[in-house]
């Protein structure tokens, strides 16, 4: 195994201070939900009568409604099951290991080729990353932040159109102020602008008192049909304290807004991450 993998494993799990940009992402859409190499059977998820409306520590505002933005393409750029098996076995197994059983997971690859993968379990949020020396990728490097045991939280949301005039407003104490976050990169938000406002809610309201930059990365595919846009899209949201990710799918009729898609699925999740 790559010695810095295993020093980086070894030691005391980290946030890193600073995140690559994802690259562009493949024009495909898979037919059902993808089951990550080594992926235990899921347990039981919570459900969402049971979740308390709000967690003791976060905020009462009103989160910050985003507005769709561009979700460009490249068909030359792997999928993600490709480049997870363009790393080395080893670097694959202990991922598996430190996130447990994968809620959220993706592998890219940067412009040299390199492959990189973000995996969100229930035991941790693990990125791997390439080691370049002189230039070169050679290797890579592993770190993991600790889901704190018993914080998880799993929500579906039924992601049905809004009715015309219902003007659906985002969640918060009546008269509240808007709370906005510092997304790493901005153009989340054009992600997160996307997906219906209770979901826009749930992926950020963890962060609200925290005051902190959130770092952002996401995922997706997309299908064009001569219908209708298909588009199966990943993200998540994560400081040194909290997490949130999602895994959606949705179809687009042609000449539709986005807040008129019809989501197949909207499966979302918040945890806190225990401190350095």
């Amino acid at each position: 195994m790559d010695r810095a993998w295993e020093q980086e494993f070894a030691g005391r799990d980290r946030m890193p201070e600073h995140r690559d940009r994802m690259p562009e992402h493949r024009d495909r859409m898979p037919e059902h939900r993808d089951r990550m190499p080594g992926d235990r059977p899921p347990a039981d998820p919570v459900r969402a009568d049971r979740l308390p409306a709000t967690r003791p520590e976060h905020s009462g505002g009103v989160t910050q409604i985003h507005e769709p933005g561009a979700l460009p393409v490249d068909p030359g750029v792997p999928a993600r099951e490709g480049c997870w098996e363009l790393l080395p076995g080893d670097v694959r197994a202990k991922t598996l290991e430190k996130a447990g059983r994968s809620l959220v997971w993706w592998a890219r690859v940067y412009d040299d080729g390199a492959p990189f993968a973000v995996v969100f379990g229930d035991r941790g949020l693990c990125r791997v990353q390439p080691v370049y020396r002189g230039g070169r990728a050679e290797g890579h490097r592993g770190e993991r932040s600790r889901v704190e045991p018993g914080s998880l939280l799993t929500r579906s949301f039924d992601g049905r159109p809004a009715q015309a005039g219902g003007g659906a407003a985002a969640p918060g104490r009546p008269g509240a102020p808007v709370e906005r976050l510092v997304l790493d990169p901005p153009d989340a938000q054009g992600v997160l602008g996307h997906f219906p406002l209770d979901v826009q809610d749930f992926l950020q309201r963890p962060f609200l008192a925290d005051r902190r930059t959130v770092t952002a990365e996401w995922y997706y595919e997309e299908t064009i049909e001569a219908a209708h846009t298909g588009l199966f899209v990943l993200l998540c949201l994560s400081t040194d304290r909290h997490v949130t990710a999602i895994e959606a799918r949705r179809t687009l009729d042609r000449g539709a807004t986005p807040d008129r898609a019809r989501w197949h699925s909207l499966t979302c999740h918040q945890a806190r991450l225990t401190p350095r």
